[in-house]
């Protein structure tokens, strides 16, 4: 008979009944040394086909205390040691499954707190945004486009002449005070300086004849005559109200106007006066009235 594992453990006591029994004679059962209460015998062998019989778990401590990792000392004694199946360190395992192995102790996880509620996202404060003025957003204005001179870019002394300006909203993209953003600007008012000494501020648009629906020489809202002829300088600035817009920190409106200042443009102002010539302009350039 072959023995493939054999694990004994041998306490002998002092007396006159001492028995003492040899490996070969304890493994064959010759020798009977069981029945003392000092000589204990245990352990395991295997026969030849047959699996070892496997260890039956140890019941944990309870109240959750720690239990020793699973794997005895070198020589059967000392502190338990942790052992993987086929004897190589490192497998460690706890008794309990609900616990784990932290710095070489079975340590159960602690309960998590249902009253302990997760912490939310900090929420990212909005930017101090000081109230907005007309100097803030100056850069951003645009230029207005030259006035157009009706008619012919020209004027007649004592007869209308139309001014017209193109200005409409629009909106401008840039940064301020650090952030990205965007300006809407829109017209609100028309200041014309006709270069006689004559300003009005006109609250509307200053469209052309042909966009009125009216005659050339006919009086608009814009329109000025001059009362003497000469070169005149006329200019145009424009104030438009003017919103900015943040995107996530909001829309904030802009105190006042944002005055646009136009560039003047001169404008030639000629006399009309009625002959009887007996040629044309063209015939005669230097007769009455050419």
């Amino acid at each position: 008979m072959l023995i493939e594992a054999l694990t004994i453990a041998l306490a002998v006591i002092n007396g006159p009944d001492d028995v003492q029994c040899s490996t070969e004679e304890l493994a064959l059962g010759l020798c009977e040394a069981g029945g003392g209460p000092g000589l204990g015998v245990g352990g395991q062998h295997t026969q030849p086909g047959q699996e070892p019989p496997a260890q039956q778990p140890q019941p944990g401590p309870p109240g959750g205390q720690t239990q020793p990792i699973v794997g005895p000392g070198p020589g059967g004694a000392g502190p338990a040691q942790p052992t993987a199946p086929g004897g190589e360190p490192g497998g460690w395992q706890c008794l309990d499954p609900a616990q784990q192995v932290i710095g070489g102790t079975c340590v159960t996880a602690p309960e998590p707190d249902p009253e302990r509620a997760e912490e939310p996202d900090p929420v990212e404060q909005p930017p101090a945004i000081p109230p907005l003025t007309a100097y803030d957003v100056a850069n951003f204005v645009p230029v207005p486009a030259p006035p157009t001179i009706e008619p012919f870019g020209v004027a007649i002394v004592r007869a209308p002449m139309n001014v017209a300006v193109a200005a409409s909203s629009h909106t401008v993209g840039g940064d301020l005070f650090g952030l990205p953003m965007s300006v809407t600007f829109t017209p609100e008012l028309l200041t014309i300086d006709y270069g006689d000494g004559t300003i009005v501020d006109v609250a509307q648009a200053a469209p052309t004849w042909e966009q009125l629906g009216q005659e050339q020489l006919s009086p608009t809202a814009t329109s000025h005559t001059y009362a003497e002829r000469g070169t005149a300088s006329v200019t145009v600035d424009v104030s438009y109200s003017a919103v900015v817009d943040f995107g996530p920190w909001g829309v904030h409106p802009v105190g006042g106007y944002v005055v646009s200042q136009g560039s003047p443009v001169d404008v030639h102002i000629y006399e009309k006066q009625s002959y009887l010539v007996a040629h044309t302009c063209a015939e005669n350039p230097s007769g009455p009235g050419c």
